[in-house]
């Protein structure tokens, strides 16, 4: 008897993943740990929404509570995500990448989970796991560890609990709550994930027959922990910095493309290629059940709703096309299970898995017209090593040096450097750098001039320089 997550023929893959067998799934982690093993051998430079996590999670970790103390406007358990894993990896961006693949298999193998337990298909199969994981390979920035992997698996367990409210037989009152409470938490990671809760709302209106007190009780669940992390700002009386820096500034924070439009196109080419004939085939030869055809609707409307919410979304990169990644590979197992012929399985199977993973590395040496500019910091050189504050938009000074205090956000920390009559910016201010005091001030507009005016003490301790002011050598 064959080692069941071996391949016994290089033509069996959908036959392989196809069987009802969580001992597939080791067979899954070879293959992609195999795909993915040359990224981390030539690890691609730090992004921007890495190293933004880089430093939250260093202040985070030294203490700083975020808003109050971290001027910035990183949802507060994404700030509390990247402490604990400052903490565990430190700026090891390879050990990274390993526990950001760990979490993505991890949810390859819970989508496949959920999917057999739903009865989604026609048969239990592993092959949306398959396909979820292939996804995963479209692009470097992917498989990086952001708070966006944390909010993803909250929304999976929200699209879990929906899966269960659509099933009429098993309706119950702390389903709602979950569902809620799950949105409610992905939306504390990544806050343009709020999007999803109207989403999630109308599915329920379509595919149930949820009561009003029902939707009075998701609104319930997706609430209590914004009210938590309310009450927590509350008690140590800084919630107007958490509203202010947090829901107002995540409410009208402006859109920026990481990657081109035309990029994405590219990268998402192969899968795009074979949804259009997945569609056709469900519409012409799916025999499904009730519950079936509706879990499809659902998932073709999730899909819908994702792509609008990757598009909404304030820094749009391939990674946030994440949540679109279960419709896909929900539509594409379809397609796979309706083609009768083995032979035609395999081939189209193995074209998609060549494909992306071929297109995925080929963007990354830029031999395809992906323009990663945009994602990339490129490191400064001309000041190194030290504990700097730079007074502007320049995040390359932070991938060689430590920023001191944590003024992150500009546009939040200017608001407090362009004020410096305000009692209230000069008095955290001083905190800061008697709390976390930097080396040298990266300042082109001589904004610390007038806190060294009110602030004598402080200005005892820095020197005019040419890039700024330097700490007086004691």
């Amino acid at each position: 008897m064959p080692i069941p997550f071996y391949f016994s023929a290089p033509e069996c893959m959908i036959r392989y993943f196809r069987i009802n067998d969580p001992y597939r799934l080791l067979g899954l982690l070879a293959l992609i740990g195999l795909l993915f093993t040359p990224q981390l051998i030539d690890l691609p430079p730090v992004t921007l929404v890495e190293l933004k996590g880089l430093v939250v999670g260093e202040k985070v970790a030294e203490g700083f509570m975020p808003y109050s103390e971290i001027i910035d406007h990183t949802a507060p358990l994404a700030s509390w995500f990247y402490g604990f894993c400052n903490w565990l990896f430190g700026r090891s961006l390879l050990a990274r990448h390993i526990f950001a693949f760990i979490i993505l298999f991890l949810q390859s193998a819970f989508i496949g989970m959920m999917f057999i337990e739903k009865k989604a298909f026609t048969e239990n199969t592993y092959v949306p796991s398959f396909i979820f994981s292939i996804l995963t390979l479209l692009a470097f920035d992917i498989i990086t560890l952001t708070a966006d992997l944390a909010a993803f698996g909250f929304l999976l367990l929200a699209l879990n609990n929906l899966f269960k409210q659509i099933e009429f037989r098993v309706q119950r009152d702390e389903t709602l709550v979950n569902m809620g409470l799950y949105l409610g938490l992905s939306s504390l990671f990544t806050f343009s994930y709020l999007l999803f809760f109207p989403a999630f709302v109308l599915l329920l209106i379509l595919f149930t027959r949820s009561s009003v007190r029902q939707y009075l009780l998701l609104c319930f669940g997706f609430l209590l922990p914004h009210v938590l992390v309310f009450t927590i700002y509350f008690l140590s009386d800084h919630q107007f910095d958490l509203i202010q820096r947090f829901y107002y500034y995540n409410f009208f924070i402006g859109r920026s493309a990481l990657i081109s439009f035309t990029g994405l196109l590219v990268l998402c080419s192969i899968p795009l290629i074979y949804l259009l004939p997945a569609l056709v085939v469900l519409n012409r030869n799916a025999r499904l059940t009730k519950y079936q055809s509706q879990l499809l609707q659902a998932m073709f409307l999730w899909f819908v709703f994702a792509l609008m919410h990757a598009w909404l979304s304030p820094d749009l990169r391939p990674q946030t096309l994440l949540p679109v990644a279960p419709a896909v590979a929900f539509l594409l197992t379809h397609f796979f299970l309706l083609i009768r012929r083995r032979k035609f399985v395999e081939f189209y199977a193995w074209v998609f898995v060549a494909g992306i993973t071929t297109t995925g590395y080929l963007a990354r040496y830029e031999l395809l017209p992906v323009n990663w500019s945009g994602l990339f910091v490129p490191a400064m050189q001309s000041v190194t090593g030290k504990k700097i504050l730079v007074l502007g938009n320049h995040p390359e000074l932070w991938v060689q040096n430590r920023l001191s205090p944590p003024f992150i956000n500009w546009e939040l920390s200017r608001v407090v450097f362009d004020n410096a009559d305000e009692y209230r910016s000069v008095l955290l201010v001083n905190k800061l750098f008697k709390a976390d005091p930097p080396q040298v001030i990266i300042d082109p507009e001589s904004r610390m001039q007038p806190f060294f005016n009110r602030l004598p003490a402080l200005a005892a301790r820095y020197k005019k320089s040419a890039i700024g002011w330097e700490a007086v050598s004691n």
